[in-house]
This record gives structure tokens, sequence and C-alpha cells, in this order.
């Protein structure tokens, strides 16, 4: 039994290890292209950009790791299937079923690191991610600029820019400015920002739009098609205190907030947190019955059914909102739990 035990434990930590690396390998990517995009679009700090970077990479774990349990599952119990290792398991007096017992009790390890990771570790994580962000930002004002997203860190003025480019292009912005009792909105096709350190001021070259200004007692309209739009920056210019979003608070403030949105953030952290243990058993009953040896196969089909998962959760997410209660949240976890029974038997 023992012997049993330790080869169980051998070949299912060789997938897992080949997953991990490959899965944390995938999402070390797209750390890295957020990093260069940062760097890229303008100055930098190195010790804000490399912590921005490893926060980056930390907040992914908690998809890193049920996805490595799902591939390492499908893989081993695939691999066995395929080398007849079950039957000779069978043979010997050793269902099928007790194989995954092992790694049911181990799998509680992973299940129980997430359930920290998620409501502790994870949120103050997101946080600083996000002050580090606004840190950039406040060094330099070209970094508020940001697409689809309305502006408002700039006192008396509204900025809202459908697409930005490389070297901070944009195409279709729309700006509200007030100035006493003057209002000005302007809108332009196109143009490009850059920011004047010495006079503290953001620039707008815009082209083909019209300014719209509006007092008590008038309204002008001038239409133009080269444009040049200055906004002064205060001197003492700074971004406002951050306070936590939802998804950035720690379980103990989460749980005194009385709310659909609280309420779901809650459960969305079991759900992640539970992953592991579903994936494993989904894993080895879709395993035993494909008998294949492509890993990169398993790694696709792990990513497939983690998409299908996901996609379920926002589903049940959306059902939530609807009618107010939490337990549709769980819409995923009773799908594939009602699956793995029905591949189970």
């Amino acid at each position: 039994m023992e012997l049993k035990r330790r080869y169980i434990f051998k070949g299912f930590f060789t997938n897992f290890s080949f997953s991990f690396l490959i899965i944390f390998f995938i999402f070390f990517l797209n750390s890295l292209f957020q990093l260069i995009d940062l760097i890229i679009k303008g100055p930098f700090s190195i010790i804000p950009i490399l912590n921005f970077f490893i926060l980056t990479v930390a907040i992914s774990f908690q998809y890193i790791i049920p996805l490595s349990v799902l591939s390492a599952s499908i893989s081993f119990f695939s691999i066995l299937s395929s080398d007849r290792e079950l039957n000779i398991f069978a043979f010997s007096g050793i269902p099928y079923h007790s194989l995954i017992i092992p790694l049911i009790n181990f799998s509680i390890i992973f299940t129980l690191f997430l359930f920290y990771f998620n409501f502790f570790s994870l949120p103050q994580m997101k946080f600083e991610k996000r002050n580090i962000m606004d840190k950039i930002k406040l060094k330099n004002p070209l970094f508020l600029i940001t697409e689809k997203e309305v502006i408002r860190e700039i006192p008396d003025t509204t900025i809202y820019i459908e697409k930005i480019y490389r070297d901070f292009n944009f195409k279709n912005i729309s700006i509200t400015k007030k100035e006493d009792s003057l209002t000005i909105f302007l809108k332009a096709e196109k143009g490009k920002v850059i920011y004047n350190p010495q006079n503290n001021q953001l620039i707008f070259l815009l082209e083909n739009g019209d300014i719209l200004n509006y007092t008590k007692n008038a309204v002008n309209t001038i239409n133009f098609k080269k444009y040049e739009f200055l906004i002064n920056l205060p001197q003492n210019f700074q971004l406002p205190s951050i306070r936590p979003k939802i998804s950035e608070m720690g379980f103990s403030k989460l749980i005194k907030i009385k709310n659909i949105e609280s309420s779901i953030e809650l459960h969305k952290r079991i759900i992640f947190s539970i992953t592991p243990l579903i994936f494993l058993i989904l894993g080895y009953c879709i395993g035993i019955n494909l008998k294949q040896k492509n890993k990169v196969l398993y790694i696709g089909l792990g990513g497939l059914i983690s998409i299908i998962f996901f996609e379920l959760l926002i589903v049940g997410e959306l059902i939530v909102r609807r009618f107010e209660k939490s337990v549709f949240l769980y819409f995923p976890v009773i799908v594939f739990v009602l699956i793995i029974k029905r591949i189970w038997k």
C-alpha cells in the first residue's frame, strides 16, 4: 500500500511540475508584456516597475495552481490508462477509484493554501499593485491618460478617450473643462497628448473636431481642423489617496460589508479556493477515458475546461446580480460536479 502511494505521488507530481512550469511561463509572459507596456509608455523607476512585475506574477497563482492540478490529473491518469497500468492495479485487487484517494487528501493542502492566499494575501497584493500604478502616474501625468475610462483626477476637468496608440496618439477624445462661469466641451477625431514638465501642462494636439463654450448667457461653437488645447496642472497636483476596492479587501473587512458586491466577492474566493479539488477529480475522470500521451494536449484541454468553468462563473454572477441570491454563483461548481458524477459512473 505504501509503495502504491509513493508511486502515485511520484507520477502525479512529475506531471504537475511539468504543467506548472508551462502554465507559469504563460502567465509570466503576460506579466512581462504588461511590464514592457509600462516601460514603452514613458519614464519609469526601476523599483516600482519590478514590484509591479512581481505582484502581477504572484497574483496569477490563483489561476496557475488549479490549472496545473487539472492538467496534471488528466495527464497522469491518461498515461496510466494508455499504458494499461490501471488494468494491472485492477488485477492486483486495487480498484481504479482508490488511486485518486491519496491525491484528494493532498489536494486539500492546495485548497487550504488558496483559502489563505485568496482571502488574506491576494487582496493586499491587488491593492499594492494599484497603488504602484498610481505612483507611476503621479511621476508622469501622461499615465493618467487611459483609454475607455473617464479620467477625473485633474481638477475641474473630465477626459474620455476611445483608443490610445503608441506615443500617446489617440482617436475620438472628449474633454469637459470648467473655468469659473465658463464650461468648455471639446471633441476631436484624433490627436496626440504630450506633457510639458517646465510649465506643468498637458498639451493636446487635436485634429478635426469642435469646441462648444457654454455660459449662462451664450453658447458658442467652433469647428477646427487643428487645435492645441492646454490643461494647466496645479503645482501641488496629487492623486487622491486610494481606498481598497471590494476585490482588495481582506476577509475581516469584507464580511462587515453587507451588500451584493461583497457577497459575490466572498463566494468567488471560496470557489477559486476549492477548484483544485474539483479539477483533480474531473481530470481523473477525463484521463482514464482519454488514453493519450500528448502532454501539449493535456495542457490545451485543461485550458479549455478552465475557460468553460470561468465563463460559467460569469453566467452565475450575472444571475446573482439579477436575483440577488449568492447561491447562483456556484453554478459552475454544480455543473462540473454533475459532469463528474456522470463520467464517474
